[in-house]
């Protein structure tokens, strides 16, 4: 595999994982405006 499809797919994989792991996890709210801010970008 090259490498920028490896990255692609593993970025969508901790994206996935952080999507359902997340809301399990108390998370600061600097952690969150971040998120929040990315979530807005797609």
């Amino acid at each position: 595999m090259k490498k920028p499809v490896l990255l692609v797919f593993t970025l969508i994989g901790l994206g996935v994982a952080a999507y359902f792991l997340l809301p399990l996890t108390p998370v600061p709210d600097y952690i969150n405006a971040v998120i929040d801010r990315a979530g807005r970008l797609f």
